[in-house]
């Protein structure tokens, strides 16, 4: 009897990475920002992840996935050349150099 609980338990183990794998995935947004220096570009934001530990950020057509950084207050996520910090309503943006100030439309 021992023997199969040993069994049952190495394929309810197996099978826990196969079940976390198609969870779903949590999304919070998108959530679209009005930056100073060019009102009419926005920058469009979803956070994903339970706990949201990536973002993907939209600007000017150029589409990134950044990972969340340490950060003193609010949140911010970084990837090659691209610095994005938010705290409620208000980021700052570094985009491969230019940086903005920006501010939430929802």
């Amino acid at each position: 009897m021992n023997r199969a609980l040993v069994i049952i338990a190495a394929v309810l183990a197996a099978a826990a990475p196969l079940a976390s794998a198609h969870a779903k995935t949590t999304v919070r947004g998108p959530f679209v920002f009005t930056c100073s220096g060019d009102p009419n570009a926005a920058l469009t934001v979803t956070f994903l992840g339970a706990n949201a530990n990536r973002a993907k950020l939209v600007f000017k057509g150029e589409t990134v996935m950044a990972k969340q950084a340490m950060a003193a207050s609010g949140a911010r996520y970084v990837a090659k050349d691209i610095e994005f910090w938010n705290k409620g309503d208000d980021a700052m943006v570094e985009w491969r150099g230019a940086k903005l100030n920006c501010t939430t439309r929802n």
